[in-house]
């Protein structure tokens, strides 16, 4: 009899785990905007901002710190920002958690290094870590396009626990 529990409860926990790998296969759509997000990544590393800034939508909140006033919103300001500050730096993003969200956007946790240039000796002049980061994305005219992007830790802990990404 202890046996037949034994391989029973064996036989369960195969299944539990057969189920769980198949649940936690990227849906198509997932899949999509992951391909977007290292799309993003390239067209960061080649320093070419019309590319870069047309994975942004026209209303993007695009910053680095907490920004109460908005003053950070739009994708003129994202461009103004990127070629201050990341035109000559290269972008490594590692996406921890995607969560697609009811209303059909998706919210993005990631590990961000800016590494900026030159690379002398194999060592960048600064890098620069953040963790998470948050960017959020939906589709506009069927393309993923991000609408909301923080790096400041505090604002992007709060909205990841907003949007139920821990």
């Amino acid at each position: 009899m202890k046996r037949r529990r034994l391989i029973f409860a064996a036989f369960s926990v195969v299944a539990l785990a057969s189920s769980f790998v198949v649940s936690a296969q990227p849906s198509p759509e997932e899949k999509q905007l992951r391909d977007r997000l290292l799309a993003y990544q390239q067209a960061w590393n080649r320093h070419d901002l019309a590319a870069w800034s047309s994975f942004l939508s026209d209303d993007i909140w695009f910053t680095q710190a907490l920004d109460f006033y908005g003053r950070q919103k739009g994708r003129e300001s994202a461009e103004t920002l990127f070629k201050s500050n990341f035109a000559d730096s290269e972008l490594t993003q590692d996406v921890k958690k995607v969560r697609m969200m009811p209303d059909g956007t998706a919210t993005v946790a990631m590990r961000e290094v800016v590494a900026h240039l030159p690379k002398t000796d194999g060592k960048y002049k600064a890098v620069f870590e953040s963790e998470p980061v948050i960017g959020r994305w939906r589709k506009d005219a069927g393309v993923w396009k991000m609408f909301f992007f923080t790096s400041h830790k505090g604002w992007a802990l709060d909205e990841l626990k907003k949007d139920g990404v821990e």
